[in-house]
């Protein structure tokens, strides 16, 4: 009896242990299961996360790149501007300053210094008449006044000069040539020193000056010819057009002129001919002879 009860107890004993471990089995399995899906839960939610921080990683580079693009391009713009101009801006403050002072006479002086300095535009003065040599005053002080005010738009400093220039094709026939405005120019520069009146050092207001005015006048001589060559092309196609329009007057002349009128003579064996009967007389005087009236 003692063996057989020992018998139960162990099968009982071993079939507890059996349950306890297959019950920690299940328990373990579910718990796994429960384990790996909040890894791919979370694995998931990370995946999202960083979807989005790279899209608002990548906007935002992008928006830099174009900032950073557009700053480039304005300092760029600005520096290039800021390179085109070939006079220093304390050049500029000074020519400005020294026109502030009285130059309404300053168009003369300089045709008069012109004049006295350069033999050959001499000649030249000496052919204008008072009128032309008040317009070519006038237009030298315009000219100045306008550059001056405009001397930090360096496109209306090249179009007033080249339309100065320009004016002066019509004084060619009295003489004047492309050269004397080198005489204007060197005669703008000594006038326009005295309107500093020793404010500043000699040196500097002749560098600001001389820097200034050749710059005016190489548009100048542009502005010349330019307006040469307008001229030129203007007369040239008005000469081709009066040689075709004299051809087609010619022409229609040609074709205008009256033909031979048609013979008048009737029968229709002349029809259509337009050379009337030509008659051949003889010169021999023998065969004129009126016939003799015997048998």
């Amino acid at each position: 009896m003692g063996g057989e009860s020992s018998k139960i107890r162990h099968s009982k004993s071993s079939g507890i242990k059996k349950s306890a471990v297959s019950e920690t089995t299940q328990h373990i399995i579910p718990s796994r299961t429960k384990h790996t899906d909040s890894i791919s839960c979370t694995d998931n939610l990370l995946n999202v996360d960083f979807g989005i921080r790279a899209g608002n990683s990548s906007k935002s580079s992008l928006e830099l790149n174009i900032n950073r693009n557009r700053s480039e391009s304005i300092c760029s713009a600005r520096g290039a501007s800021k390179q085109k101009h070939p006079i220093p801006i304390r050049d500029r403050n000074l020519i400005q300053n020294c026109f502030q002072n009285p130059h309404e006479i300053i168009g003369h002086k300089i045709l008069q210094r012109a004049y006295e300095k350069r033999n050959g535009f001499a000649n030249f003065y000496a052919k204008l008449n008072s009128d032309e040599k008040d317009d070519i005053e006038e237009g030298i002080k315009v000219l100045l006044k306008k550059t001056v005010a405009n001397i930090n738009f360096m496109d209306e400093v090249q179009r007033l000069a080249e339309e100065f220039g320009g004016k002066h094709v019509k004084f060619r026939a009295l003489g004047f040539k492309p050269e004397f405005f080198g005489a204007y120019a060197d005669a703008t520069i000594t006038e326009c020193i005295f309107l500093d009146n020793a404010m500043h050092p000699a040196h500097q207001t002749l560098t600001a000056f001389s820097s200034f005015i050749t710059m005016v006048y190489s548009s100048v001589r542009d502005g010349f010819y330019g307006e040469m060559r307008r001229m030129r092309r203007a007369s040239n196609s008005f000469s081709t057009g009066s040689n075709s329009s004299y051809m087609k007057k010619t022409i229609s002349g040609d074709l205008s002129v009256e033909l031979p009128q048609r013979s008048a003579s009737p029968g229709n064996e002349s029809g259509g001919s337009d050379f009337s009967a030509v008659i051949v007389i003889p010169a021999d005087n023998e065969l004129v002879e009126p016939p003799s009236n015997d048998p």
